[in-house]
């Protein structure tokens, strides 16, 4: 009977603990698409900055405008509402909803950028600083991307 009642105890924890927790392996599986890969294009974006608020129209330490929320799907907090005007900030704000919207939106716009012959975080990092349907240009051809660039290299110096 214990061994029931524990099993029972440690299915609820999980379920609980499920519903805030970020597990790549609960969202579609992109290729090389990893928990460190999205991390560093948190990086990239602020330094990850878990403090920061909206500046000119980007919100949280992805800096997710609206309308990329909105093109990933309008991701939520738990027991959030869409209607709710304050929904895109509050999900932008929390790093596990904005690591979810940035996955939905690699999910969406997921391809080779940089035409190497492989769709991998170099791809995801040009999809999320130059948007989905503009993913091919290079990253150091301006001041923010030089600096977004750096800061991923900072991150994973595989590139």
């Amino acid at each position: 009977m214990k061994k029931y009642a524990f099993i029972i105890t440690v299915l609820s924890i999980a379920e609980v603990l499920a519903e805030d927790l970020v597990k790549l392996t609960d969202l579609v599986k992109l290729a090389n698409l990893d928990a460190q890969c999205v991390r560093c294009i948190c990086y990239a974006a602020t330094g990850c900055d878990l403090t920061r608020g909206c500046v000119d129209g980007y919100c949280g330490p992805f800096k997710i405008s609206k309308i990329y929320w909105v093109d990933a799907g309008e991701e939520l907090l738990p027991n959030d509402e869409k209607k709710r005007p304050e929904a895109y900030e509050d999900c932008a704000l929390y790093y596990n909803c904005a690591y979810r919207s940035a996955v939905n939106y690699f999910t969406k716009y997921g391809k080779d950028c940089n035409e190497d012959g492989v769709t991998n975080c170099v791809d995801y990092a040009m999809i999320h600083f130059n948007g989905g349907w503009q993913c091919q240009p290079a990253l150091n051809r301006t001041k923010a991307g030089k600096a977004y660039l750096e800061r991923y290299r900072l991150c994973d110096p595989v590139i």
